[in-house]
């Protein structure tokens, strides 16, 4: 199914609109430390910017993966999908949009660019923290295999 002329883009734009609003105008994150306070971090930046489409467990059950033409991929199955490893840095640049074709063409936003280009104006540094609390938050939504 084909959509109009900038509606995916249209609706990317009200997601990233109330996110900023949900999150309002706060400081620049501090560089993310490994602790539960970060991974609480990681899942409300995931509930802002990615549930819409993933979905708030990250299975790609989202409201608005009906929209597209390929559903957002379940994103707790990555550790299962490379060999019981989590990709954190293949995870970390599909997330910025850099250096990975993901998502065929590529619905999904470029979040490194939208963090520091929004209303609250990331730095670079900024940015890259925001991606690592929700790479965090990702790898610890993960099923594990019983053993």
């Amino acid at each position: 199914m084909r959509y109009p002329r900038g509606f995916v883009r249209g609706v990317l734009a009200v997601c990233v609109f109330a996110g900023a609003a949900t999150l309002g105008a706060r400081a620049e994150p501090q560089a993310p430390k490994k602790s539960a306070g970060s991974t609480d971090q990681g899942a409300q930046l995931f509930k802002t910017y990615c549930a819409s489409c993933h979905g708030v467990n990250g299975r790609g059950s989202g409201p608005a993966s009906e929209q597209f033409r390929k559903i957002p991929p379940d994103l707790t199955k990555y550790t299962a999908r490379n060999g019981g490893v989590f990709p954190s840095e293949r995870v970390r640049r599909i997330i910025d949009g850099t250096g990975v074709a993901a998502h065929g063409d590529r619905d999904m936003p470029v979040w490194g660019d939208a963090f520091q280009g929004g209303r609250e104006g990331l730095t670079a540094d900024g940015a890259r923290a925001r991606i690592d609390l929700i790479v965090r938050f990702l790898e610890a939504i993960q099923q594990r295999e019983a053993h």
